[in-house]
């Protein structure tokens, strides 16, 4: 693998794709940082470049005047493997197109992101040798890229992203001491059963059980709370485990669990609050529930507290004037506080370089370059071990792992929005 000292010029994100489409080498940005080897698209071994690598022990200099060659030991024991769908073998080298870029836009958000991660790093002295690997989103690709050479010298595997290319990956990759990161799917990590799993967004289930430790914190004496199922695929995943989670967390607690409006209606008391628990994303169901809800207030008093989906932060509310007034809660993934010194920035810097704002992909490339970058320089080869005994704090994401011997860390660190004017926004 190649190494180079000097600081290199960013190229924006549709030069950087068409360059990654080329297979051209791209120099790290910091000091000790490995070079990036870009995703092969012309049936090349996995990993490699048009030029073909240095051979091992080789030392030479770059047009820059950087000395290239062999990584130290070092960098080896940091080695990371990014495995990303770029879907470059799609691509026209000769005439980018958009379509070109949306297809990939996912993989190139996470990539820039996790790079400055791991420049963040190399400022303060790490060394790390990265290699970009393109997935192509192809099942029979990712098999044959676990069984490669360039990911079985890896010290930590980021990547597949997509559940079909996670399992393919994972299912012919042998070595379990080496961990492998689920970096954006929020897929059950018992759906994959993949011991060395690393699963970063909080599945339903977490959400779940957050939504029941808050209600079960908000519940009092004389309060009911009310679960309101219907038929949609997100309320019944939403709402699987709620009630004996609830009960678990507060065993004397009023619980109702209804189907219908009329059901929901005569389960209401005026005497406490309704903790009202619903998992519904249909917009039906929802003016349904919302139109109820306003007729009952105006016709007694009753005092609601609602908890929603984690995807209602992207539902628009307005339309429904007093929605507030149910003092609406979800738990959301991100605790991304775009006012914070970090963050703007991270944002800053990531415009100059690219010419666009990061996205929410860009944000959790970052993170985790920042936390498992961390790892590995802090503890080598052993970093495994310490990931259910160190948190993380980013700026999109927060980590708190819980490992289950069948199917990896699961990651169950969420937050809380309130709704407050017109959107959610964080308690």
């Amino acid at each position: 693998m190649t190494l180079v000292q000097n600081h290199q010029q960013r190229l924006s994100g549709n030069k950087l794709l068409l360059a990654l489409g080329l297979a051209l080498t791209l120099g790290a940005c910091s000091p000790k940082v490995g070079v990036l080897r870009s995703p092969d698209h012309r049936g090349a071994d996995v990993g490699s470049t048009t030029g073909g690598s240095d051979k091992a022990g080789s030392s030479k200099t770059n047009e820059s005047g950087a000395e290239v060659g062999t990584p130290s030991k070092r960098v080896l024991d940091n080695s990371i493997s990014l495995v990303l769908p770029f879907q470059l073998d799609r691509l026209n080298p000769q005439a980018l197109s958009k379509e070109d870029v949306k297809r990939s836009s996912v993989a190139l958000d996470f990539y820039q992101g996790f790079q400055l991660g791991l420049d963040e790093l190399a400022k303060q002295g790490k060394s790390f040798a990265l290699n970009v690997i393109d997935s192509r989103d192809n099942e029979t690709r990712n098999s044959a890229i676990a069984q490669s050479d360039d990911v079985s010298e890896s010290a930590l595997i980021v990547g597949p992203v997509y559940p079909k290319e996670i399992q393919a990956f994972g299912r012919s990759f042998s070595d379990k001491a080496v961990l492998q990161i689920n970096p954006l799917a929020a897929s059950r990590a018992s759906d994959f059963n993949l011991s060395n799993l690393v699963s970063l967004t909080p599945s339903i289930d977490v959400h779940t059980r957050a939504m029941a430790n808050r209600a079960a914190r908000d519940y009092s004496t004389g309060d009911v709370v009310i679960i309101y199922n219907t038929s949609d695929n997100d309320a019944r995943q939403f709402l699987s485990g709620f009630m004996s989670e609830i009960k678990r967390l507060k065993p004397a607690a009023q619980i109702k669990s209804v189907s219908s409006i009329t059901q929901l209606n005569e389960s209401l008391t005026t005497t406490g609050n309704n903790l009202l628990v619903t998992g519904t994303t249909d917009k039906f169901q929802l003016r349904t529930l919302l139109n109820n809800l306003e007729a009952k207030s105006n016709e007694s008093f009753y005092s609601f507290n609602l908890y929603g989906h984690p995807l209602w932060d992207r539902i628009d509310f307005s339309m429904y004037e007093n929605f507030s007034n149910y003092n609406p809660v979800i738990s959301v993934e991100s605790h991304l506080k775009g006012w914070t010194t970090n963050v703007k920035q991270f944002k800053d810097l990531y415009y100059n370089l690219y010419g666009v704002n990061p996205s929410d992909y860009s944000y959790k490339g970052y993170d985790a370059a920042k936390y498992f970058g961390g790892l590995l320089a802090k503890y080598g080869t052993k970093y495994a071990s310490h990931i259910t005994k160190e948190n993380f704090d980013g700026l999109f994401s927060a980590y708190a792992f819980e490992h289950n011997d069948a199917w990896g860390y699961v990651n169950n660190a969420v937050t809380y929005k309130l709704y407050r004017g017109s959107a959610f926004q964080l308690n």
